[in-house]
């Protein structure tokens, strides 16, 4: 048989449908949706298939967790079909100063008890320390997770910006010690690959560097909760924050002053907005038009199919996102769509296309012409598939 030359590469039809699970729907706009009404929207994600949801008592200082806890009140959700994911740990720090008041054992207990009376529940499926503090010994932070556990108010437990280091740290300590370990960790995650730190004091795993990262993860049973999957819209409108459009001081010039919308504008640019990461919207946009789904999908399908111990925070204020994320159960990318994207160039591609090509030449000799008499491919104007003669 004369094997098919691929002419074209991008989404396939998964064999089984994607757990939900991996759809994990954030909660930070909640009090601000553009219909007004949130518990309409959690109701619609919940009729959809959307069962875990990302919450902390920094949204909103407590507002996201409030409503959602009313939500499951008035609308008499079973618990037992939610999976909620809250944070905390953070203290009254907004932005991750890494000079913030230390958390201790008492203050962390006062953040889950707050968290839990706000959401009126009993308990957190999964509990994480919203940032990292290297000033506390990673064995001290195992323990306070681990008495929370033994009480009841947390099932499971995570960590959110830490390093891997201390993630492994974390989870050999536990090991040894006949605790339970991390099962989470929560890194920034997308296909746009920031160039700097996109917010004080966190971590990604964007970069194809931290590959290995990933694995050790799935290896260990850890699951890998990316945020800002869409890399804040950028990977989800094609023509947001086009090069030419992104003024120079944003890039060069001087901060500006924290917590205003100007200082997280210049943040998320600065992060995103590569020549690197244009490529890769080309790219996206470009499988996007010929598969019939949006940027947005295609992009979160990226990390969906790169491993499977990912899951996504998916934002989404309005039911029509709701639908276009649900859709992800059924897609993913080939091989050669992970590899153009990961590489941000067609590069991969066009190489395996043209060595493909090279074993369907023609014969340069009579000779080797009657050898492979038979064998001569033959390109179908409408599938464009090699088909034997």
């Amino acid at each position: 048989m004369v094997p098919t030359i691929v002419t074209s590469f991008g989404v396939i039809p998964t064999a089984t449908p994607r757990s939900m699970d991996s759809l994990v729907l954030g909660t930070v706009a909640l009090p601000n949706v553009p219909s007004g009404d949130p518990f309409q929207l959690l109701t619609d994600a919940y009729e959809r298939g959307f069962s875990r949801f990302d919450l902390a008592r920094t949204y909103g200082m407590g507002k996201s967790e409030t409503i959602f806890g009313e939500w499951m009140k008035e609308c008499n959700i079973d618990r037992s079909t939610i999976g909620i994911v809250t944070k905390g740990g953070m203290g009254n720090d907004k932005y991750g100063d890494p000079n913030r008041e230390l958390c201790t054992s008492k203050s962390l207990r006062s953040e889950l008890t707050a968290s839990l009376g706000a959401l009126k529940t009993d308990y957190a499926d999964l509990y994480m320390l919203h940032r990292d503090d290297v000033r506390i010994d990673v064995r001290e932070f195992v323990d306070w997770m681990n008495d929370l556990r033994k009480e009841g108010l947390i099932h499971e437990w995570g960590v959110s910006n830490w390093s891997a280091k201390r993630v492994k740290e974390a989870y050999d300590y536990a090991q040894e010690n006949g605790l339970a370990p991390p099962t989470a960790t929560s890194p920034q995650l997308s296909l746009a690959v920031p160039l700097v730190e996109v917010w004080p004091s966190t971590e990604s795993l964007s970069c194809q560097s931290k590959d290995q990262d990933i694995a050790w993860y799935k290896e260990h049973g850890i699951e890998v909760m990316g945020w800002e999957s869409l890399a804040k819209g950028f990977m989800a409108v094609p023509t947001l924050w086009r090069s030419h459009e992104i003024p120079n001081y944003v890039m060069h010039g001087p901060d500006p002053e924290i917590g205003t919308d100007a200082w997280r504008l210049s943040r998320i640019q600065r992060a995103y907005c590569t020549p690197h990461n244009y490529q890769r919207r080309n790219i996206a946009s470009k499988i996007a038009n010929e598969s019939g789904l949006t940027l947005a999908q295609v992009s979160l399908l990226y990390l969906l199919t790169k491993c499977d111990n990912i899951s996504v925070l998916v934002g989404a204020d309005r039911t029509s996102h709701l639908d276009e994320m649900a859709e992800l159960q059924n897609w993913a990318l080939d091989d050669d769509a992970l590899q153009c994207l990961t590489k941000a160039s067609m590069r991969p591609f066009e190489e395996k296309q043209a060595e493909q090509w090279k074993q369907h030449q023609m014969p340069t000799t009579l000779e080797n012409l009657e050898k492979t008499i038979g064998m001569v491919p033959k390109i179908d104007a409408t599938t464009q598939d090699a088909k034997e003669t």
